[in-house]
């Protein structure tokens, strides 16, 4: 068992203007408990700047 995944998604709403560290800032807590990022998928605003971001993480079971 010890080669298998956990995998989970988490998201965050962010504000237009210092969306980068609200996203450094989460990846920091996921991090910090084991997760790596996977994958991601953003949306943005008609002005084209994120607002919403989805993380895929994994963790590996012990």
């Amino acid at each position: 068992m010890s080669g298998q995944w956990e995998y989970r998604f988490a998201t965050l709403t962010a504000n237009a203007s210092g969306w980068d560290e609200q996203v450094n800032s989460m990846l920091a807590k996921w991090s910090a408990q084991g997760w790596e990022p996977v994958n991601h998928a953003v949306m943005a605003d008609r002005d084209g700047f994120p607002v919403h971001f989805t993380f895929l993480l994994r963790h590996r079971m012990v």
